[in-house]
């Protein structure tokens, strides 16, 4: 009698078995508005491919690039709801969900990479919590950060050389209340549009131009629409490497761990990836017969001016105390 029982529970085993280890498999999707070739691009992939080898073939993850499944805000959005898993997101494409998705991306926080590194890589401060809240209250979690680097402006009417000639350009920007008041005051048309949908603006005409790094420019070929391109550097960009944290509930603790630990190795990887792409494409922008200009000193501080009194609007939204959390940070050596 204890044989023939032993013998069913056995059996009982073994058909359940595999019912067992197809409820471990995980399957989720990634997506981003990168070319697939940018170093945002191959940082989504090596996620993929990591977590595969890292789970031994348990976790999937399918990679959904060049906004195949729409811009920022609704990948945010999607990332909210948890019909999308993870994404590589630009945080302040999303401040039409929270407007402290763009505090990180004020005009002028650094100058340089040195700088860039301090504040943004660093020790974690007043623009990680902010971030990381902002995302833990809309039903997101950081797992990694990743650089979509310094913006430069670009048109297809003439060089901009100080503020005064951004006067009367319809340009394309981020939803970024602080960069869409930055232009607005500098007496640009401010026109908000998905990413998916720059190119077709620009080559129409619906936009003079766009502000976006040098690298995505190039790689998005957004240059063959226009052929000014001003080294502003008026904004420096830290995005996020995201999960919804309604998936991350589905997951088991491990799972979690793995997946936080391959974003925060990823985004590393990626901003040393991108830094290594800025040389070369300017190269590749001047061969292909666009100007590139750089500010002259006197140029940059009427730029710096101007997102002075972006800070000032700008501050009541954010808050005095955190405003002033930043400037201490900007300040201190």
């Amino acid at each position: 009698m204890r044989s023939t029982l032993t013998a069913a529970l056995v059996a009982t085993a073994a058909l359940f078995a595999p019912l067992q280890a197809l409820a471990e498999e995980v399957s989720l999707r990634l997506a981003h508005v990168f070319p697939a070739q940018s170093s945002v691009g191959e940082a989504a992939d090596m996620f993929a491919r990591l977590a595969d080898e890292r789970s031994e073939g348990r976790i999937k993850v399918t990679v959904f690039p060049a906004g195949q499944l729409g811009g920022d805000e609704a990948i945010g959005r999607e990332l909210s709801r948890g019909t999308i898993q993870l994404a590589l997101v630009n945080p302040n494409s999303l401040v039409g969900i929270d407007p402290l998705f763009d505090f990180h991306i004020l005009p002028y926080i650094v100058s340089n990479y040195e700088e860039a590194d301090r504040i943004f890589y660093g020790e974690p401060n007043i623009l990680h919590e902010t971030l990381n809240d902002a995302l833990e209250r809309h039903r997101m979690k950081r797992l990694g950060y990743f650089e979509n680097d310094f913006r430069a402006i670009s048109n297809s009417r003439h060089a901009v050389a100080t503020v005064a000639d951004l006067a009367g350009l319809k340009l394309r920007v981020v939803p970024s209340q602080s960069l869409k008041l930055f232009f607005e005051k500098a007496g640009s048309q401010a026109i908000v549009l998905p990413f998916p949908e720059v190119f077709t603006a620009l080559q129409q005409g619906t936009v003079d131009g766009q502000e976006n790094g040098v690298i995505l420019t190039h790689q998005a070929r957004l240059f063959e629409a226009q052929k000014h391109v001003t080294l502003s550097n008026h904004s420096y960009v830290m995005s996020t490497i995201t999960a919804s944290t309604r998936a991350l509930e589905r997951l088991s603790a491990e799972d979690q761990a793995l997946l936080a630990e391959i974003g925060d190795e990823v985004g590393k990887w990626q901003v040393q990836r991108n830094r290594e792409n800025v040389a070369s494409a300017l190269e590749e922008l001047r061969a292909a017969g666009v100007e590139i200009l750089e500010l002259t000193p006197e140029a940059v501080q009427g730029f710096r001016d101007l997102a002075e009194e972006v800070w000032n609007e700008l501050t009541p939204v954010y808050g005095q105390e955190r405003v002033d959390a930043l400037r201490a940070l900007i300040a201190a050596n």
